[in-house]
């Protein structure tokens, strides 16, 4: 599968990719049934990405952040609530980011969108800065809620795909536990009229730098790159959660499993993203596994970690940012 840079922002959507991709019981992620992980193995392999279904013990956990983020992004840019979590003022990844801050992955495009990141809960005894929260109530209390109940269904999403793999079963989810740079990201996509173009549009054609992305939207405008190399148009609002593979899955599997293109259209119209990120423990060194290597399938990709390969695609999109300003 093409890598961000090689992704291209002009191709069109083939159509609505619903029926054809398989959906997996959350509920049924606990046991070693045969046929679960065979779906998982031939969303991974035929599709490129799948659905969870059930995934939240109460529907509470996810209105709960929908009316905090309904709250937050609706305050004025100037009230002190949204400066004091600004990240121009907290320098760091998390709190605020404004709308059309969001890095342009590819060049010469704008996104319509303000995020509020949020990261692990610092290790007891560690010199790693807290997390900001506006000072609103019950926000900080419902955001982890919803950050706790996705860490529990991601990792035993990363269980199935380890044995869709062929792995044993916590081979992905125990490189992922630390949650060093996970990150769980509310995104807003405000009403707007702007035109949707190539240039005006949510987030701008990339793969995600992780292992794994869990994804929930209130409404539809998500596309992604399934593995026939044609776009789709992802339903909106249907109570479920999106699994995309992202970038260290593919090179651990040599490309087995593809790291799925996504980007976000701008639809004009009000929508809410719900976004979590699975990265790679800061000790693991990722590399094709020899376990996916033949002499008719050599090693694609060179070694590297999470926090390397993060700082690199980053300042990749920053360089964009800055030739277009």
């Amino acid at each position: 599968m093409p890598r961000t840079h090689e992704l291209q922002q002009t191709d069109p959507v083939r159509g609505q990719k619903f029926g054809s991709v398989p959906c997996v019981d959350a509920r049924e992620l606990a046991g070693n049934d045969a046929a679960v992980i065979a779906t998982i193995r031939d969303a991974c392999l035929n599709t490129g990405f799948f659905f969870l279904d059930h995934a939240f013990d109460s529907e509470d956990t996810i209105s709960r952040v929908l009316g905090q983020m309904h709250a937050f992004f609706a305050l004025d840019d100037a009230d002190p609530l949204k400066q004091a979590v600004n990240v121009a003022v907290t320098k760091t990844s998390q709190g605020w980011t404004p709308l059309y801050g969001e890095l342009p992955y590819q060049p010469g495009t704008i996104a319509h969108v303000e995020s509020f990141d949020c990261g692990r809960r610092p290790p007891q005894g560690s010199d790693e800065p807290p997390n900001i929260w506006p000072e609103m109530t019950d926000f900080r209390r419902d955001v982890r809620a919803c950050w706790d109940a996705l860490t529990d269904v991601g990792t035993s999403v990363l269980e199935g795909l380890s044995l869709a793999a062929g792995l044993e079963r916590r081979f992905f989810a125990d490189r992922c536990s630390s949650q060093q740079f996970n990150t769980l990201r509310l995104l807003n996509y405000p009403e707007n009229d702007a035109p949707a173009t190539d240039t005006n549009v949510g987030i701008s054609a990339h793969t995600d730098f992780e292992c794994m992305t869990l994804i929930y939207q209130t409404a539809p405008g998500l596309e992604l790159l399934a593995t026939d190399g044609d776009w789709y148009d992802v339903p909106g609002h249907d109570g479920r959660l999106l699994v995309m593979l992202d970038d260290m899955m593919e090179r651990w599997t040599n490309g087995l499993f593809h790291a799925t293109g996504h980007r976000v259209r701008n639809t004009g119209e009000q929508r809410y993203s719900i976004v979590m990120f699975f990265a790679v423990n800061d000790d693991e060194i990722i590399c094709p596994l020899e376990d996916f290597i033949s002499e008719t399938n050599p090693a694609k990709y060179a070694a590297v970690k999470q926090r390397d390969h993060l700082h690199r695609e980053l300042e990749k999109a920053a360089r964009n940012r800055d030739a277009s300003s």
